[in-house]
């Protein structure tokens, strides 16, 4: 099975641009709690922000616990971050971004890369000091989309958190592709 994955996330990578989202499932017991947060679809349990950066196609992602010792944002290779065994599927959606808001989101990613920006144990989405991966993420692209993500976070009851769902279920989500390893 993995051989296959593997075969398919090279079919995928060709159609990836920087920016884009890519989330996954995994199959631990963290993940399966992490999927309770989501508010409507329970089909991922992490996210992060795709990079091609040479021939290379990595993910930025802000993870913690023992799967992330350093606590810091992390840079991987798609085939890492996706690894058959540990998860089930992933999918990337596309945002409608120009230009300038790609080069932004870069510039912001690398800041953030940079910085070591810590992972955000407690979910605190009034912070930037400290994020979690789906608040890296929307607080990435809402910085680089000048702010047109806010009205998700306006819709929200409190405590305001930003979940996995509500990145790939709204308008700006554009489905790229879904890679299920079963």
């Amino acid at each position: 099975m993995a051989a296959r994955v593997f075969r398919q996330l090279d079919s995928l990578k060709p159609l990836l641009k920087s920016g884009d989202l890519v989330f996954r499932n995994g199959t631990d017991a963290v993940s399966l709690a992490t999927r309770r947060f989501n508010r409507r679809d329970t089909s991922f349990s992490h996210c992060g922000i795709i990079a091609i950066e040479g021939d290379t196609v990595w993910v930025y992602h802000a993870i913690g616990g023992s799967y992330n010792p350093p606590q810091s944002l992390k840079k991987e290779p798609l085939d890492s971050f996706a690894v058959p065994g540990e998860n089930d599927k992933i999918a990337v959606y596309r945002y409608p971004l120009t230009g300038r808001e790609q080069e932004r989101l870069t510039v912001i990613v690398q800041e953030h890369y940079k910085s070591r920006l810590p992972f955000d144990l407690f979910f605190n989405f009034d912070t930037d000091s400290r994020m979690y991966c789906s608040e890296f993420v929307f607080k990435s692209m809402n910085r680089s989309m000048h702010g047109r993500l806010s009205p998700i976070i306006r819709q929200q009851p409190e405590p305001v958190y930003i979940s996995i769902d509500d990145l790939f279920l709204n308008p700006y989500a554009t489905p790229v592709k879904k890679i299920v390893y079963r």
